[in-house]
């Protein structure tokens, strides 16, 4: 793209000048509303310094790989050099491993079958206490309704899930870790030797016959990201000169403004270059700068006109470039890759052999702890299911007490109805017996009131002395309840007898 100070200087491209009398009539006849376009064209291609910074990474991540690659590579050369076969097949004692590890989970297969089981009983027992529900009778008035599961303590079940969870885990850590030394002592010294026997020696870090070496590849890489840089660096220019233009241009700023708005709403990119921002940027410097001439004018102009024909070039160029350094770098990767799989390989290789005389004898000492351990942990599961089957029973105790509750109840309730009738039937009496006192007063004061004096006895005209008979509370009254025997239902009683395989007769 051309340079803002030359408005005759050709772009990188190498095309030809056009004549300065026609370039500069071009120039001055060129319409804001294309000179706006052009700005919104320079800010998306602006767009093009995600490509930039990701050529960047690729660089740094390519740089980074080559110099590992040439570290693990001379390691594994150095680490093959000194591997020998001193592989041993142990064939009796991986055999008799063998056998202590498929009979530890056979057992631990039958365990988890019998803690399942036991679990499944106990989770039953516990469903029906969920699904049975408290009368509303026995609680405060406005309380949600309960179940028989929300007044005993579960935390006692998940701690105990949890105990045999760890223990599980225990068996499964101790099953795993014989697991480990088994493969260790049999997967991989049996493949330990033909991964050294086939197993090419580790290329070269800076060579491969496939694509070019890499250090080739890391120049070509750092080329091509400088090239964006600069590609990067023009386009910011030419925005640069589009905006000084076209704020330069009567009705240029607000037109801008205004189609940037549009274009951003439409667009969504909430990450774009901000036109407005960029034009008052530089009006707050308008006044330090000398005012252009038409002349200078037109030589902008003219460039902006030229370099914005080469703008979709360069972006097509700079995702050209991204394209062909992202081959690049996976042709790179892929060597580097590589060395570190054999690195790794060779690092295998080594360890294994270097264990594998010193290790032998706790091979033997982990068959011994894998029983003795398995042993442990069994009694401990053995423990923790005779105590699940207890609280299993106590669930169940429980559940059966509270229809045994339902049934007291309603004992208490008849009871209850029975004191009520016979005051009721005292009270009858005392009505009557009050009533016939009134009259013979009546008759007593007609007889003979007029010759006492009222003053003699205040109470004469008095009434009879009453008694009331009113409920006594035996204990407190917590949280609104009532104090009074409920009133169940005659189905709930009759389903908490069935369940009890008796009657309500046998309770009263």
């Amino acid at each position: 793209m051309a340079s803002p100070s030359s408005a005759a200087s050709s772009s990188p491209r190498g095309s030809p000048p056009s004549s300065p009398h026609g370039d500069h009539q071009d120039a001055d006849s060129t319409p804001v509303e294309t000179l706006v376009q052009h700005l919104l064209e320079a800010k998306r291609s602006l767009s093009s310094m995600g490509q930039v910074l990701r050529a960047n990474e690729i660089v740094t991540a390519a740089r980074q790989a080559h110099t590992e690659s040439v570290i693990l590579g001379a390691q594994a050369q150095f680490l093959r050099r000194g591997i020998n076969d001193q592989i041993r097949l142990l064939l009796r004692a991986r055999r008799s491993m063998n056998r202590t590890y498929d009979s530890g989970k056979r057992e631990f297969k039958q365990v988890i079958k019998n803690l399942d089981v036991a679990n499944g009983q106990l989770e039953t027992t516990m469903a029906v206490l969920t699904e049975q529900t408290v009368e509303s009778a026995f609680r405060p008035r406005g309380e949600d309704r309960k179940n028989l599961l929300d007044f005993v303590d579960v935390v006692q079940v998940d701690t105990m899930h949890s105990a045999l969870k760890d223990n599980i885990a225990a068996l499964q850590s101790t099953q795993t870790s014989f697991d480990g030394d088994l493969l260790r002592f049999d997967t991989d010294l049996r493949t330990l030797n033909k991964t050294i026997s086939s197993a090419p020696s580790p290329p070269s870090p800076s060579a491969s016959n496939a694509y070019p070496p890499v250090p080739l590849l890391l120049a070509s890489l750092m080329e091509s990201s400088h090239e964006m840089a600069e590609l990067l660096a023009s386009l910011t220019t030419h925005f640069d000169l589009c905006v000084t233009a076209v704020r330069m241009t009567d009705g240029g700023a607000a037109l801008a403004r205004r189609k940037a708005a549009e274009a951003s709403q439409s667009q969504g990119d909430v990450n774009a270059v901000s036109i407005s921002g960029v034009i008052a940027e530089q009006e707050s410097h308008m006044a330090d700068e000398d005012p252009i001439s038409a002349e200078e004018r037109t030589g902008m102009l003219q460039i902006v006109v030229q370099d914005a024909s080469e703008v979709p070039d360069v972006v097509q160029e700079i995702n050209e470039r991204l394209s062909s350094m992202e081959e690049e770098y996976c042709h790179l990767v892929e060597q580097t890759d590589q060395v570190k799989a054999t690195y790794t390989t060779t690092i295998d290789a080594f360890r294994v052999l270097e264990d594998i005389g010193t290790r032998f004898r706790s091979y033997i000492a982990a068959e011994t702890e894998f029983r003795e351990r398995w042993v442990a942990e069994h009694d401990t599961i053995s423990i923790k299911m005779d105590e699940m089957e207890e609280l299993r029973l106590f669930y169940e105790n429980y559940a059966n007490a509270y229809d045994s509750l339902l049934l007291e109840v309603e004992r208490r309730r008849a009871q209850e109805e029975r004191v009520l009738s016979v005051w009721r039937k005292a009270k009858d009496s005392v009505d009557k017996i009050i009533e016939a006192d009134r009259k013979q007063r009546e008759t007593f004061r007609h007889d003979v009131a007029e010759y006492i004096p009222t003053d003699l006895w205040p109470g004469m005209d008095g009434p009879i002395k009453r008694w009331e008979v009113l409920p006594v509370a035996n204990g407190p009254n917590e949280e609104g309840g009532s104090t009074s025997t409920p009133a169940l239902d005659k189905s709930t009683v009759q389903a908490a007898a069935a369940r009890l395989g008796r009657n309500l007769g046998d309770r009263q």
